[in-house]
């Protein structure tokens, strides 16, 4: 019990020194959410990639499908980060940046929002 102790105290103090270090490097809403849009499409897709798969994959996916099918269900998975996440980058991901900056959105909530004009539910 003492280890993870020391073990959590010593993750919380490295992450406040990160956030101490980089505090000034996001001086705006923009520089924080997006990296004052000079973040290159390597590291927004790996970004896309660990909220995806941690939210999908790892939480809804492994319990339901693993559980079911074992670990022949991992081919899902592939398919889902080959085909899911790697295609639509390659055909959504250069037009999706343009559309954002244009019309100034920060997050796909926002940019939702915007271009389709918060349109009430039917």
């Amino acid at each position: 019990m003492f280890i993870k102790v020391i073990l959590t105290l010593i993750f919380l103090a490295v992450m406040i020194g990160v956030g101490l270090y980089t505090r000034k490097q996001a001086s705006s809403v923009d520089g924080f959410v997006l990296g004052g849009r000079a973040v290159g499409p390597w590291l927004t897709a790996f970004a896309f990639g660990t909220s995806y798969f941690s939210a999908v994959v790892f939480v809804g996916y492994a319990g339901q499908f693993g559980w079911k099918y074992g670990l022949s269900s991992a081919w899902i998975g592939i398919g889902n980060a080959v085909i899911g996440s790697l295609l639509a980058w390659i055909l959504l991901g250069r037009r999706t940046k343009l559309m954002t900056q244009h019309i100034e959105s920060r997050t796909m909530p926002d940019f939702f929002g915007t271009r389709f004009a918060d349109l009430p539910s039917v």
